[in-house]
C-alpha cells in the first residue's frame, strides 16, 4: 500500500524534473528494443535535444551528456545501467509506437511519460522495500512512519521519482541489498546480494564507496558462501568493464571524462560543511530529521545485532561525504543534496533505535523536523524549475561557492517567488517550420542615430506551434546546437485555423542578425516550451544554407523575400470560405474601389498560380479556393458569377445573378465536381446558347428570365474571352465541339461585336493565347487589340507577354534578366505598385448604363509569383548548360 500511495503522489504534479543526466536514460530503452544496441547512434538527435552532437572523441561542444567514442559511435556520458535495467518496462510503449508509428513528436511524448512512470516506480519500489527492511528492527507503525518520511521528506521525491537519475536505481539497489544482508543466509541470497552489491558500483561510480561498505559486511555475512557472493559480483563488473574499455577506452567509462580540473575543491572541510549544512545543498537543511542520526550515533551503535552492518555502511557514508567534499559540491542545476540521495536508505536504517529511545519532547521535535522536510520537498515537487540554482552556479573562481551559502538562494525559498510549475507531462506538441530565409531589413539603430535607412541582413525563421491546442509559452531557435534567438509572441495563422480548427495564435517569427553565422550550411533546431518554467521540447530540425553577402545574392534575396511576402499577403486576404475578393471602380483610375465576390477571379487565380503552387507554398490556399469553387456548382451543373443564390455574400458582396457560360466553363475545368453526371447537363445548356456563327452567348437564360443585369447594346453577347474559356473546357470534354469553336473564333476574332469585356483589358487574353495554343487552337489576335490606353497597365501586359514567351520560346539569359528586372520593379517598396495600379481584369459592357472596371491586387500577386518561379526555373535550366553549373537541370 505504501508503494502504491507513493507512486500516485509522485505523479500528482503531472510533470517531470529532468536534467542532462537523464536524457539518455529516457530514450535509450527504446533503441535497445528497436535497434538492439546500447549506443546512441540511431537516436542521437532525440537525445541531443537540439544541441550539437560531439564531432570528435571527448568533450562535446554542446550536448555534453553525449560522447563520441571508438568507431565513431555516440554513447551516453553517464553509466548505462539505468536504461538497461528499466528496458523491460518500456516494452508496452514500444508496442504502442509500433502500432501508431514512430512519429518524432509522438515518440518524444511517450518517452517523457515513460521516464516519469519508470522513475516514480523505482522510487515507490524502494519505499516498499525500505518498509520491509525497517520491519526487521521496528514495529509496523515506526516502519511505516519512517518509510513515509523517506518517501516524501527526502530527495527521494524530487530527485529519484521525477526523472531517470541514477539515484533512484541506486536507492532501490541499496535497500534491496540491505534487505538481503539482514535476512537468513542462503545460496540464492548470497548470489543475488553479490550481484546487486556490484551493480550499485556499476550504476554510479561514486557509489562504489557505499557498495564497498555493503560488500565488506557481505563477505562476513556470506561466510562459507563467499565464492558465490564474489563470483556473482564479477558479472556486472565484467560487463561494465567490457563496455567501458571496448567502447570508451577508459576503465571508468565516459563518466570519468566529465571530470575537469576546475571540478575539484581545495577546502575539503568547507565542502563537507556545504554538503551537510548549506541552505542550498545541505542534507540536514532539506531533511533536518536526519540530524538525529549523528546526534544519537552511540544509541544507533548500541544494538549488537546490527552493529556490524551499521558500522560498515556508516564508515562508507562518511568516506563518500568526504569524497564529495573534495569536488565542486554545488552539484549543478538540481534540487538540494542530490549527491547524498543514494545513502538515504542507510540513514533511514539507523533511525528506528533513535526514535524508540526519544522522549515525548524528542518525538515532537522529530515530528516537526519531518513535517518541515516534507514541506520543503512539496515545494520542490510542485514549484522547482531550476531558476534558483542559476544564482548558485553563476560564479567561477575561488569565490564560486559563496552563493551556495546565501539563504535567499535556497530553492525552497527562491522558487516560491514564481507561480507553481506547470503540469506539462502530457503535452501534445504540433508544429512546423515553414520558411528559413535571409532578409534585408531597415536598421532601426542607424535610422535613429543617422537619420538614414541602412539595410541590415537578418535570418528569419517562420513557423507555427501549438501545445495542447494552445499557444506555447515560447519558441527558441538553436543554430548548430547553440541558442540563437527566440520569441514569446504568437500570431494567428489562418491556414492553421482552417486546417486544424484551432483559433489560438500559433504562428511565430524568429529573427537574428545574419552576421552571427558564416555562409554555408547550418542546422536549425526548434524547441518549444508549453508553459513558463516548463521543459523545452524538441519540435524539429531543418537544414538551410546561408548565401554569401554579395551584390548578386542581395539581389536574389530581394526577389526571394518578395515572393514570401506575396504568399503571406495572399494568405492574409483569402477569406474564410476560401475565396478572394475583386475590386471595381467606375473609371479607368484605381480610385475609391469597392469590393465584390465573384467566382471568375478565383478560377483565374487557380489557373495562374496552380503551376507554381507547390513551389510557392500555396498548395493549401489553392485547395481551399478550389473547394469553394466546386461548391458553387448548382444542381443543373451551372455556375453564377456571384456564386450560389443562397450564399451569405448575396446582398452584400453580390447578387443572385443569372448563370453564365464563362464561370460555368471556368469552374468545371479548374474545380470540377465529383458529381460528373452534372457536367453533360451543363454542356447541353451551353449548347442551347450557341449562336449560328458558332460562338457561345454569355447568359444561360432567356432575356426575360435574366436577373441582376445591366445589359448593353447586345443583352447577351458572345465575348472573345468567354469563348476562350468555353473552348478550354470543350477541349477536355468535347474535342469536336472545341474544334468547331476554334474555327468560329478564328473567323470572328477581329470583329468588334465580340470585344465586349476585354476591349480595354488585354492581359488576360494574352495569358489565354498560350493555353489555347497548348489545347490545339493557335489563335492569332490583332496586335492593336493587345494594347491598352488604361494608365499603369503596360507593365502587366509586358508581364503576361514575358510569361507567354517563357512557355513558347527557348530560354535565354536576356529573357531571364528582363523578367527579373520587371519583377523587382513590381515588388519595389513592398509591392506599392499593386496598390496604385493592379491588373485590370475586365470591364462590363461599356455600352451599359453604368460602367465598371474590375481589378485584382490578388491576381497581381499570383501573376508575380507565377512569373518569379517560372523565371527561376529558366535560370536553373540555363545554369545546367553552363560550365560552372552548381544545380541540376530544372532544380529550384
Amino acid at each position: 500500500m505504501l508503494g502504491l500511495v507513493s507512486f500516485l503522489i509522485y505523479n500528482a504534479n503531472m510533470r517531470s524534473i529532468p536534467a542532462a543526466d537523464t536524457y539518455a536514460a529516457r530514450y535509450l530503452p527504446f533503441s535497445i528494443w528497436r535497434n538492439h544496441s546500447v549506443v546512441l547512434d540511431p537516436i542521437v538527435t532525440s537525445v541531443a535535444l537540439g544541441r550539437k552532437t560531439p564531432t570528435s572523441q571527448g568533450q562535446g561542444e554542446a550536448a555534453f551528456w553525449i560522447r563520441k567514442v571508438r568507431g565513431d559511435h555516440f554513447i551516453s556520458a553517464y553509466p548505462i545501467v539505468v536504461p538497461v535495467v528499466i528496458a523491460p518496462l518500456y516494452l508496452p510503449a514500444v508496442t504502442y509506437l509500433d502500432a501508431k508509428g514512430w512519429d518524432p513528436l509522438l515518440f518524444d511524448k511517450v518517452a517523457r511519460i515513460m521516464e516519469k512512470l519508470c522513475a516514480s516506480l523505482l522510487a515507490a519500489a524502494s519505499v516498499t522495500l525500505l518498509y520491509l527492511l525497517l520491519r526487521r528492527r521496528s514495529n509496523a507503525g515506526t516502519a511505516a512512519l519512517l518509510s513515509v518520511v523517506y518517501a516524501f521528506g527526502t530527495t527521494t521525491w524530487v530527485i529519484s521519482s521525477q526523472a531517470l537519475w541514477m539515484h533512484g536505481l541506486a536507492q532501490l539497489l541499496i535497500v534491496a541489498t540491505m534487505l538481503l544482508l539482514t535476512g537468513p543466509r542462503t545460496a540464492i541470497r548470497a548470489v543475488v546480494a553479490g550481484f546487486l552489491c556490484a551493480l550499485i558500483a556499476a550504476n554510479r561510480q561514486p557509489d562504489a564507496i557505499l557498495a564497498a561498505g555493503l560488500g565488506l559486511y557481505g563477505l562476513w555475512w556470506a561466510g562459507r558462501m563467499i565464492p558465490l557472493f564474489v563470483t556473482s559480483a564479477l558479472i556486472p563488473v565484467g560487463l561494465i568493464l567490457a563496455y567501458n574499455l571496448l567502447l570508451v577506452g577508459h576503465f571508468a567509462g565516459a563518466y570519468a571524462l566529465l571530470i575537469r580540473p576546475d571540478n575539484f575543491n581545495d577546502n575539503v572541510p568547507a565542502g563537507v560543511a556545504g554538503l551537510l549544512f548549506s541552505p542550498t545543498r545541505g542534507l540536514f537543511v532539506f531533511s533536518p530529521f536526519l540530524l538525529f542520526v549523528p546526534c544519537f550515533l552511540l544509541l544507533v551503535l548500541r544494538d549488537r545485532s546490527t552493529r556490524g552492518l551499521t558500522t560498515a555502511i556508516g564508515g562508507a557514508m562518511v568516506l563518500q561525504v568526504i569524497f564529495y567534499g573534495m569536488v565542486d559540491w554545488r552539484q549543478g542545476i538540481s534540487w538540494g543534496p542530490r549527491w547524498l540521495t543514494d545513502m538515504l536508505p542507510m540513514l533511514m536504517w539507523m533511525l528506528p533505535p533513535v526514535l524508540g529511545a526519544l522522549s515525548l519532547v524528542g518525538r515532537v521535535v522529530f515530528g516537526l523536523a519531518c513535517g518541515l522536510a516534507i514541506a520543503i520537498e512539496v515545494v520542490g515537487a510542485f514549484w522547482y524549475t531550476g531558476v534558483a540554482d542559476m544564482a548558485v552556479m553563476a560564479l567561477e573562481g575561488p569565490d564560486r561557492m559563496r552563493p551556495a551559502w546565501d539563504i535567499h538562494n535556497a530553492a525552497f525559498i527562491a522558487e516560491l517567488n514564481h507561480p507553481r510549475a506547470p503540469a506539462d507531462l502530457l503535452v501534445d506538441l504540433r508544429g512546423n517550420v515553414d520558411v528559413i530565409d535571409d532578409v534585408d531589413v531597415v536598421d532601426a539603430v542607424a535610422r535613429r542615430d543617422a537619420g538614414a535607412d541602412r539595410r541590415a541582413r537578418q535570418v528569419e525563421i517562420l513557423g507555427w506551434a501549438l501545445t495542447n491546442r494552445r499557444s506555447p509559452a515560447d519558441v527558441v531557435a538553436m543554430i548548430d546546437g547553440r541558442p540563437m534567438a527566440g520569441t514569446d509572441d504568437f500570431f494567428t495563422r489562418p491556414d492553421v485555423v482552417r486546417t486544424l480548427g484551432e483559433a489560438r495564435p500559433a504562428g511565430w517569427r524568429i529573427t537574428f542578425p545574419a552576421d552571427q553565422l558564416a555562409s554555408g550550411e547550418h542546422a536549425v533546431t526548434i524547441l518549444v516550451r508549453a508553459h513558463k518554467g516548463g521543459e523545452q521540447r524538441f519540435l524539429l530540425e531543418r537544414k538551410f544554407t546561408l548565401a554569401p553577402d554579395d551584390e548578386a545574392h542581395r539581389r536574389d534575396r530581394e526577389l526571394t523575400n518578395a515572393a514570401r511576402r506575396a504568399v503571406e499577403i495572399l494568405a492574409e486576404r483569402q477569406q474564410g470560405p476560401g475565396y478572394w475578393l475583386t475590386s471595381y471602380t467606375g473609371g479607368t483610375q484605381f480610385e475609391q474601389p469597392q469590393q465584390e465576390m465573384n467566382t471568375y477571379l478565383n478560377a483565374v487565380m487557380l489557373d495562374v498560380a496552380a503551376p507554381v503552387g507547390k513551389a510557392a507554398g500555396m498548395a493549401d490556399m489553392l485547395a481551399r479556393a478550389r473547394q469553394f469553387l466546386t461548391n458553387q456548382i448548382e444542381a443543373g451543373g451551372l455556375v453564377r458569377y456571384h456564386g450560389r443564390p443562397d450564399a451569405p455574400t448575396i446582398g452584400t458582396l453580390g447578387c443572385a445573378i443569372t448563370p453564365d457560360s464563362d464561370d460555368t466553363a471556368l469552374v468545371w475545368r479548374a474545380a470540377p465536381s465529383e458529381r460528373r453526371e452534372l457536367l453533360p447537363t451543363a454542356l447541353a445548356t451551353l449548347n442551347q446558347f450557341r449562336r449560328p456563327d458558332g460562338l457561345y452567348r454569355t447568359w444561360l437564360a432567356p432575356q426575360e428570365r435574366t436577373e441582376c443585369l445591366d445589359p448593353g447594346r447586345d443583352p447577351n453577347p458572345a465575348d472573345i474571352g468567354i469563348q476562350m474559356h468555353v473552348f478550354m473546357l470543350l477541349a477536355q470534354e468535347d474535342p469536336p465541339a472545341a474544334h468547331a469553336l476554334c474555327e468560329a473564333l478564328t473567323r470572328k476574332s477581329a470583329d468588334d461585336d465580340i470585344w465586349v469585356y476585354y476591349a480595354g483589358a488585354p492581359p488576360m487574353l494574352i495569358l489565354r493565347l498560350t493555353d489555347l495554343r497548348r489545347a490545339g487552337c493557335p489563335l492569332q489576335l490583332p496586335l492593336s487589340r493587345l494594347q491598352t490606353t488604361v494608365p499603369g497597365q503596360e507593365i502587366w501586359i509586358r508581364a503576361t507577354q514575358l510569361l507567354q514567351q517563357m512557355e513558347s520560346t527557348a530560354s535565354t539569359y536576356a529573357a531571364y534578366s528582363e523578367t527579373a528586372e520587371l519583377l523587382r520593379k513590381i515588388a519595389a517598396n513592398n509591392f506599392s505598385l499593386l496598390t496604385r495600379a493592379p491588373p485590370l481584369l475586365y470591364h462590363n459592357d461599356l455600352t451599359a448604363t453604368v460602367r465598371r472596371y474590375f481589378w485584382s491586387e490578388e491576381l497581381g500577386y499570383a501573376l508575380w509569383l507565377r512569373l518569379y518561379f517560372e523565371n527561376e526555373l529558366m535560370r536553373s535550366k540555363l545554369l545546367c548548360g553552363s560550365d560552372d553549373a552548381e544545380q541540376k537541370c530544372g532544380d529550384k
